[in-house]
């Protein structure tokens, strides 16, 4: 069972974002090599939403109450992002 510190659901997201991309720190890069954007492919829960940004974590500790592989997306990386699944809190909740 899965849960998250702080909220009443859980959101499991797929993002689909574009990062920066360099071959190699300081590295004399020829015309026919320079790189492009990075897609990437994040999944996790979706901790925060705001108007400029995204949080995604890969993990929580539910007894630390806290985040594990934590990142924050700006929303003009973002091509797309897709719910997985819900958990309501009864679902949730550990067995007592």
């Amino acid at each position: 069972m899965v849960s998250v510190p702080g909220t009443d659901v859980v959101k499991m997201v797929l993002v689909e974002w574009v990062d920066s991309c360099e071959p190699e720190p300081n590295a004399e890069v020829e015309l026919h090599e320079l790189p492009g954007p990075q897609p990437i492919y994040q999944c996790g829960f979706l901790v925060e939403e705001k108007k400029t940004h995204i949080v995604v974590a890969g993990a929580s500790k539910p007894d630390l109450e806290t985040f594990d592989y934590v990142i924050a997306i700006p929303k003009v990386a973002v091509v797309n992002m897709q719910e997985v699944i819900t958990m309501p809190p009864q679902v949730r909740k550990p067995k007592s």
